[in-house]
């Protein structure tokens, strides 16, 4: 998990602001993971409570309930639970959102941009209200006697549903997806055509960047000049100019011949000197200049693993491994890693992360069958807890917990939504992504605390049935749902049964298809359109080998005579 964690804050570099956001997000989200771990305790409540009833009857001698290790006492566990949560819901709710906006606003100064954030989660702030509202009243109908408890459990019940709902979507694409992409990573030719589809995919998205990011210049330039004469919105002007880096200009404008850029008459003047307009052009602008940062970066890097994946299929026939690699080795080491022992290695763990898959599938589709118990994860971990196997268990616990997250993270870390989210390596994360991935990793935190304890039969519901006599601090914290009848009554029990639907639409690609049919691009293997756009990318990438082939002979030669010439300099 922590290796996880670790590559989010690796691959992105946002502002320093988004960036301490992110660290308190992960620092909590960790906390979260480590006292889900610690709520496994419980099972030796139970042997206490078990204990005293005993000695309270006539059946027999107590027996001995072993202490585990690292043991806190309820009231501590239960303080730091109010701590991380309350911190995780204030992030969510309150922190995350407003920092979203305040990246994304287009004001000039700090005080418009925070008056920009606090008038747009104004909305968002209002949507959920609207909601808690209707909670209220639903619960007031049902004859609910509200009071101050019953108003947290409301509030608690709201978050954790909706987090459930978005958990049930990520994990039924998780499930299926991480170990379907550890098999693809055994096939070399898979990989390769994939990539070769990419790169005429991007190749559309890079001409269409640079296409925006010479509109959005002309026009701010444009504005430059129809200003020079107005000091106050000049000033903005040149800030704006001030977004467009020299060398990219440079590059999307060799000669700057002043027939390029666009022209305003006097006319427009009043339209152009107004704060609302120039706010407008600077967020196009951050966005164009970003999206032109991200298609470029995405495009050398597509291009890299192609010219990497071509040469680990030419070593397969010529014994040689030619290429550079991250990985700082002998040639004979990265020649049996890359060529001949991660193949099979990506395949065993592919196979292995598919039996987990199932295990935990079929715990999520019976856990809430409680006699006898039929859920595969609370059968290991009461069999390991009643023999006190504290050790094993907490193992057994942080690896359900750690596949549940990096199921549920894959797909976050996977998911793209047009200009608006989307993950990218070597820094090109923009600020309002990383902070909505911070948004979502912060609010799966405690649905799948849920979710684990209910699978492993630590969910207060359950035990209450299975007159376990005692119950986790973090249900506890939570409150009873059956404040809420419709909830009460098995959303949050029958819900992640859905997991199973999105399972299937995973397996069968059903989204991919549908994407495909409505226009969007995707890799469907036996989709002639798509051998088509392999063919062509394959064509891009000959031309990149080309040009790379040309520049290290001209290279080679420079060299070359450059090592003659000091040598008949000396003789």
């Amino acid at each position: 998990m922590k290796v996880i964690l670790f590559v989010v804050m690796t691959v992105c570099s946002p502002p320093k602001t988004d960036k301490s956001c992110v660290e308190l997000n992960i620092f909590v989200n960790m906390v979260h993971l480590k006292l889900a771990a610690k709520n496994l305790k419980t099972f030796y409540n139970r042997c206490e409570v078990e204990q005293a009833r005993l000695v309270n009857s006539t059946l027999g001698e107590p027996a001995y309930c072993e202490k585990p290790g690292g043991y806190i006492a309820d009231t501590v566990l239960l303080c730091l639970w109010r701590i991380v949560y309350w911190s995780a819901q204030v992030l969510t709710w309150l922190v995350l959102p407003f920092m979203q906006s305040y990246v994304n606003a287009g004001d000039f100064t700090a005080y418009g941009r925070v008056k920009a954030a606090l008038f747009n989660n104004a909305i968002y702030y209002g949507l959920y209200l609207l909601v808690f509202a209707l909670l209220l009243v639903y619960a007031i109908i049902k004859g609910v006697v509200i009071n101050t408890e019953h108003l947290k459990v409301i509030l608690v019940s709201a978050s954790n549903t909706w987090g459930l709902f978005l958990l049930v979507v990520l994990l039924g694409y998780g499930f299926v997806e991480l170990p379907r992409s550890l098999w693809h990573m055994g096939s070399r030719d898979y990989r390769l055509n994939k990539t070769y589809f990419n790169i005429d995919k991007m190749s559309v998205d890079k001409s269409e960047a640079e296409d925006g990011l010479k509109e959005t210049y002309r026009e701010a330039r444009a504005v430059l000049n129809i200003l020079k004469n107005e000091h106050g919105s000049r000033e903005k002007a040149q800030i704006i100019m001030s977004k467009f880096p020299d060398e990219v200009i440079d590059e999307l404008f060799p000669a700057r011949n002043a027939m390029e850029f666009s022209s305003l008459s006097a006319a427009d003047l009043h339209s152009v000197n107004s704060e609302k307009f120039l706010i407008r052009l600077h967020k196009r602008v951050i966005s164009a200049v970003q999206y032109h940062h991200r298609t470029k970066a995405q495009w050398s890097s597509l291009m890299e693993q192609a010219l990497f994946l071509e040469d680990i299929s030419q070593a397969e026939f010529s014994g040689r491994l030619e290429t550079k690699s991250c990985l700082h080795a002998p040639e004979r080491v990265r020649y049996f890693w890359l060529v001949i022992a991660q193949r099979p290695l990506c395949m065993v763990l592919s196979i292995f992360l598919t039996c987990m898959t199932v295990l935990i599938l079929i715990s999520e589709c019976t856990f809430f069958i409680v006699n006898p118990t039929l859920t595969p994860a609370g059968i290991i971990v009461d069999y390991a807890a009643k023999r006190f196997h504290y050790k094993y268990t907490q193992i057994v616990a942080m690896t359900i917990i750690c596949y549940l997250c990096s199921c549920a993270y894959f797909t976050v870390f996977r998911l793209k939504i047009y200009q608006y989210y989307h993950l990218d390596p070597n820094r090109h994360t923009d600020g309002n992504s990383l902070l909505f991935s911070a948004i979502l990793l912060c609010r799966l935190t405690p649905p799948i605390c849920l979710n684990f304890l209910g699978m492993i039969h630590l969910d207060s519901h359950i035990t209450m049935v299975k007159d376990f006599g005692v119950e986790t601090q973090f249900t506890k914290l939570m409150g009873h749902l059956d404040v809420i009848p419709i909830l009460a009554k098995g959303i949050n029990i029958y819900l992640p049964i859905c997991i199973l639907i999105f399972c299937a639409i995973t397996y069968y690609k059903l989204g991919t298809y549908l994407l495909h049919n409505l226009g969007f691009d995707q890799f469907i293997a036996s989709d002639e359109f798509t051998q088509d756009m392999v063919s062509a990318g394959r064509a891009l990438v000959q031309l990149e080998r080309s040009s790379y082939n040309r520049h290290k002979e001209r290279r080679r030669r420079d060299e070359e005579w450059s090592g003659r010439l000091g040598l008949c300099s000396i003789v």
